[in-house]
């Protein structure tokens, strides 16, 4: 068959392939598709997102176990779960350490992830080579990580050898085994793993930076500490702050090391919200309950989430006015 025979007002009409893929092709550019998209877009994932939040609501408000049965006849139990989980000492402290563990690294990474990204934003010889070796850690699995770190600080791992050697004795501290240093040492893998992130982020604020306010700072005979503290610094604090905020909502869900590492141990001393919610919900199979609890972090969460947002929207503003007063 030559062509494709099509309805174009009100009569049949023989078209061709071509001429369907270029009306097609006009259809997709024109203004009405531009208009719509974006709405088809928002509406889809927001469908996409709203089920699993609706089976997460559902079973925080049922008594339901894996045991039970089909999820669909779990009973209804109202705000019992949610009231189980607020008088859970244990599942309160595991969301302080969270907090507790993102309040420490979190600035740590901030601010060794800022002084590298200042370090290698102006040319020298080897930039690209020391800024790929920065970004390495970013790009390993955090299973490879948690491994790393735990053949770090066992007894018999590199940093006791190094530690004998300079004390000239022998040393075999078990860093895993108390609690400080258990939580030290999942900080620490942390910053290693995350420090990247902040460096990316920093440096392409850096580099968004005009050159001839630099340059005309130089002129007036700033010195790089000037220029970093009253030009660079307060161009930055929004693209700081908005790193802070992402940086912070991920180290909330920290997961990976604190198990590959310590196993929430000893004790309790790094179990963290996830590891909870994992046990709670896979070991002792109590999913209304970690469905509940899950909705107390997400609420907790949204919170952050928009005085973290009204906070970067005065930061915006500050630089607007700062940039229209010069």
């Amino acid at each position: 068959m030559d062509g494709i025979w099509e309805l174009e007002k009100g009569r049949l009409v023989k078209g061709t392939v071509g001429s369907r893929k270029t009306r097609l092709r006009k259809w997709l550019r024109s203004e009405r598709v531009a208009k719509w998209s974006p709405f088809f877009v928002a509406e889809s994932f927001i469908l996409f997102l709203s089920i699993p939040m609706v089976l997460l609501i559902y079973l925080a408000f049922t008594r339901w176990r894996i045991t039970f049965g089909p999820w669909w006849m779990g009973r209804f139990a109202g705000f019992h779960n949610f009231e189980v989980a607020f008088v859970d000492p244990r599942f309160i402290d595991a969301l302080l350490r969270t907090l507790y563990f993102a309040a420490v690294a979190v600035p740590i990474e901030t601010a060794l992830g800022l002084g590298l990204a200042y370090i290698c934003d102006r040319p020298f010889k080897g930039q690209k080579i020391l800024t790929t070796i920065f970004l390495l850690p970013l790009m390993t699995v955090p299973v490879v990580i948690g491994y790393n770190s735990n053949m770090l600080f066992i007894r018999e791992g590199p940093i006791n050898q190094v530690l004998s050697l300079i004390t000239l004795s022998e040393v075999q501290f078990g860093w895993l085994s108390e609690p400080f240093t258990a939580q030290a040492a999942v900080i620490f893998s942390d910053v290693w793993q995350w420090t990247p992130l902040m460096f990316l982020i920093f440096m392409s604020g850096f580099s968004a930076i005009p050159r001839e306010l630099v340059n005309a700072s130089k002129i007036f005979g700033a010195s790089a500490l000037q220029i970093f503290w009253h030009v660079q610094l307060p161009l930055m604090r929004p693209i700081i702050f908005m790193a802070i905020v992402l940086r912070s909502m991920e180290a909330l869900k920290i997961f990976d090391i604190p198990m590959l590492l310590t196993q929430g141990g000893p004790g309790n001393a790094t179990e963290t919200i996830a590891i909870y919610l994992f046990r709670v919900t896979w070991e002792h199979a109590r999913v209304s309950s970690g469905a509940a609890m899950s909705f107390i972090l997400f609420g907790f969460t949204i919170i952050f989430i928009f005085i973290c947002i009204k906070i970067l929207k005065k930061q915006r503003l500050q630089v607007i006015q700062q940039a229209g007063g010069r």
